[in-house]
């Protein structure tokens, strides 16, 4: 736990003033925690950096007492489908059954959705479900409420990935909702568990949510969604998207991710919707499978 407990110290409990950029930067060409938190004399900030540790590690284990596994770049349960992007979260809080979600689609969309929307994203998630493909969803109201749901009710495994520490429910009426995932699937979240959700916190949410899934749906959305973040962070990460014929002729960001040049399905029914999912992680496993005999 050395190196995952460095970590820590250096973004919680250190003065460290280097951006999670620079920090995945630093990882990346094989600096470790350690040796970023420390210097010449093993000291940081006139502050032992073994006492630093020490203070990171006592704080892991009572989160751990709460049921929270904090899980790091430096941790072998870290999610590797998140290794694969530039910004991947320096830190997870964990709360659930941490398992391979390489097949895994993320249905997500507006707040204020339409019957339609609520619709489309009800049967996918159920079809998900039945195909063995966990659904990844922010918990939100609306389209991500009612993934969940689904999932839940057609005995699949569902991902709740949160814009705020796992200690808090938002929105309030979730409250059951959360703990039923916590028991049989998993709720994650870059942020302490004691963090309120902020307008700066459900971004970072949604760029997380389409690294940590194999492909996004979104099920519906206006011009100015949030969903439009994660459709952006689906692009750039170089994961798949399908989107609804609704998003692709209502949104401008839809009519450009649609027009060609990027790996993206219109779909217009939850049945189309599904065959999309199910060919695109299909090619993504023989991929990977002639990667490993390469």
């Amino acid at each position: 736990m050395h190196e995952e407990d460095a970590l820590l110290a250096l973004l919680f409990h250190s003065e460290q003033s280097e951006s999670p950029a620079v920090l995945r930067r630093r990882f990346d060409d094989g600096e470790l925690p350690s040796g970023v938190l420390t210097n010449a004399d093993g000291r940081l900030f006139g502050v032992d950096a073994d006492a630093l540790i020490h203070a990171a590690s006592q704080e892991r284990e009572a989160w751990a007492g709460e049921g929270i596994t904090v899980l790091t770049p430096f941790a072998d349960q870290y999610p590797s489908q998140l290794r694969t992007v530039y910004d991947y979260p320096l830190a997870l809080f964990a709360r659930g059954h941490i398992m391979n979600d390489r097949l895994s689609a993320a249905i997500v969309g507006s707040r204020e959705v339409s019957p339609a929307g609520l619709s489309f994203a009800d049967e996918l998630a159920e079809y998900l479900a039945e195909d063995g493909i966990t659904v990844v969803s922010g918990l939100a109201r609306g389209v991500d409420g009612t993934a969940h749901r689904a999932a839940l009710r057609a005995g699949g495994r569902t991902v709740a990935v949160l814009g705020n520490g796992i200690r808090n429910v938002y929105p309030a009426e979730h409250r059951e909702l959360q703990h039923q995932i916590a028991e049989s699937g998993l709720l994650i979240s870059q942020f302490r568990p004691e963090m309120r959700p902020t307008r700066q916190t459900f971004p970072q949410r949604n760029i997380t949510m389409s690294a940590y899934s194999s492909v996004t749906v979104i099920a519906e959305a206006s011009e100015k969604s949030g969903t439009r973040i994660q459709a952006n962070a689906a692009v750039k990460h170089a994961r798949p998207l399908v989107i609804t014929s609704q998003v692709a002729t209502s949104t401008t960001w839809g009519q450009e991710y649609s027009s060609g040049g990027f790996d993206v399905t219109v779909v217009s029914n939850a049945t189309e919707a599904r065959s999309a999912v199910r060919e695109i992680l299909d090619r993504d496993q023989h991929a990977l499978k002639w990667l490993a005999s390469a």
